[in-house]
């Protein structure tokens, strides 16, 4: 992705079979940036990428992140280089979901919702780094994991989901296309040493709408990922805005005590 250079985001030390929490705000956004997937730069115009207060009640602490568009072919996303996952076997990732919530298109017919995506690597033991495409979920094409609702926050387990490969022709023998996605089952059988993609710089995880979408709005938050013993969610939060709104606890969560809250708005300035 030309434009946009992602620094990788590494996590402390935890014991084995840990939780941990890294919540992701503009006053520190860990690593994660928001981006116009299809054109590589930050979002476009008359569309919005930006972490919110709720709606709603969210799955982890009090905000989200909203992606909003209007027009087909924008394609706003936000997206990280997570260094846990980097060169990582799929396989060897033992917990994976996300949340989303759908504002519009509200028509009980409609399917989408914020799609999960990964970098992908068809071998990530033969040392070769080419663009292999990306390995995407999105809800709809498991009809088993209930079907995407406007107004309410839906938590998606992806490991009892469907994925497809968007360049599956060509790089991968065994396709698992958008038309005909494959369970984790399948994809391992056919792709064992399937995995994230490790290239310095480039984000290997996409949270993503649009390509081909029209008035979409839509959150996401709690991206839970379990690997190395390690389950890590990232919290998506508004956050203080100002150093007023640090007092009476607006600090917690997000930062050590209210003096650091305070001091990222004086380091900003």
């Amino acid at each position: 992705m030309k434009g946009i250079i992602f620094g990788a985001l590494a996590l402390a030390c935890a014991p084995a079979f840990a939780q941990t929490t890294v919540t992701v705000s503009p006053a520190d956004m860990k690593g994660w940036v928001f981006f116009d997937d299809g054109a590589g730069t930050p979002c476009l115009a008359g569309n919005l990428c930006e972490m919110v207060s709720g709606p709603a009640t969210p799955p982890a602490g009090s905000g989200s992140a909203h992606l909003k568009l209007t027009a087909s072919g924008d394609r706003p996303s936000l997206g990280a280089l997570l260094g846990q996952l980097a060169g990582k076997k799929f396989a060897d990732i033992t917990s994976l979901s996300y949340s989303t919530y759908k504002t519009t298109p509200t028509a009980a017919s409609d399917v989408l919702a914020i799609a999960l995506q990964f970098n992908v690597d068809n071998d990530v033991t033969d040392g070769d780094f080419t663009f292999r495409g990306r390995l995407v979920f999105e809800p709809y094409h498991e009809p088993s994991l209930g079907p995407v609702l406007p107004g309410v926050w839906q938590t998606w387990n992806t490991q009892n989901g469907k994925w497809w490969l968007s360049r599956a022709a060509g790089n991968f023998p065994s396709p698992c296309s958008q038309s005909t996605p494959c369970t984790v089952s399948q994809l391992l059988s056919n792709h064992p040493n399937i995995g994230i993609r490790d290239v310095p710089g480039q984000p290997n995880t996409i949270l993503k709408a649009g390509g081909g979408w029209t008035n979409f709005d839509g959150n996401i938050d709690a991206l839970k990922v379990g690997i190395d013993g390690v389950t890590t969610t990232y919290n998506f939060e508004l956050g203080p805005t100002n150093k007023d709104e640090c007092k009476n606890g607006g600090w917690e969560g997000i930062f050590k005590n209210q003096g650091q809250c305070v001091s990222s708005f004086s380091n900003n300035k």
